[in-house]
């Protein structure tokens, strides 16, 4: 018998119904600013897991490839919209006054050239609290050059509900850099493990002259940090400065 087949149907079949049955659990990482702001919202980064039936949750390379070699991401990311927007909603009746923050959903490759994503977006901006530059999406350089035109339509749609957008992985390329530019990101982010530190400050200067601030990602100590406020980054984001929790 060929058991990895059956492996993968039974989890494909797991999965699809996880997905109906609301069992994917939402994370946040903070995003914390290094230059003074002004009275900003919180910032924050989403991710997604699955609780198994054991209440053990699994780490996202366990059931990623498997959504997506289904065509499934698209409607994890849905869901990802609909549950944030459920806990905002929950939050703002609870505390009416509640400083919502601002949060980055990561966005797979298929979504972006999803044609209905941007009208479902639009539903939960109206009517929980997303708007203002509340939800904001996160897609990878890579992915943004090579669903180009896709991404710019994307961009184009959610912009009018004040929706922001992240392209993370920027390594300093100057090629990668114009051909970012057309898509106009809010923020730029850099990994604070895969750069040398002496770039830190050209590649943060390069993303400023596209109007972009930056967010550097990874940032696992103290040391690093201070050279990255030394640097004038504009954010940060990393177990150094927070864990990832639960909302």
């Amino acid at each position: 018998m060929d058991v990895e087949p059956e492996i993968e149907r039974d989890m494909t079949a797991r999965l699809m119904a996880a997905l109906q049955q609301d069992e994917f659990v939402l994370y946040a990482q903070s995003i914390v600013p290094l230059v003074a702001q002004g009275g900003e919202h919180p910032f924050q980064e989403i991710f997604v897991r699955f609780r198994e039936e054991d209440t053990k949750l699994l780490p996202p390379g366990t059931f990623f490839p498997v959504l997506e070699e289904c065509h499934m991401l698209p409607y994890l990311d849905r869901w990802v919209v609909n549950r944030l927007a459920r806990w905002v909603r929950s939050g703002v009746k609870l505390k009416p006054d509640w400083k919502i923050p601002s949060c980055n959903v990561n966005l797979a490759d298929e979504t972006l050239n999803d044609p209905n994503f941007a009208d479902y977006v639009h539903k939960y901006v109206d009517d929980s609290y997303l708007s203002g530059g509340i939800l904001g999406f996160d897609i990878s350089c890579t992915s943004a050059v090579t669903n180009r035109d896709a991404l710019l339509r994307l961009i184009a749609e959610l912009r009018r509900y004040d929706c922001t957008f992240t392209l993370a992985g920027f390594d300093g390329n100057e090629a990668l850099l114009t051909e970012l530019e057309a898509f106009e990101p809010d923020f730029i982010k850099i990994s604070a493990t895969n750069i040398d530190p002496a770039k830190v400050s050209e590649i943060n200067r390069m993303c400023h002259g596209l109007g972009a601030k930056t967010i550097a990602e990874h940032v696992e100590n103290g040391r690093v940090l201070e050279h990255l406020r030394k640097c004038k980054i504009d954010y940060a984001q990393g177990f150094a400065i927070s864990p990832v929790d639960t909302l």
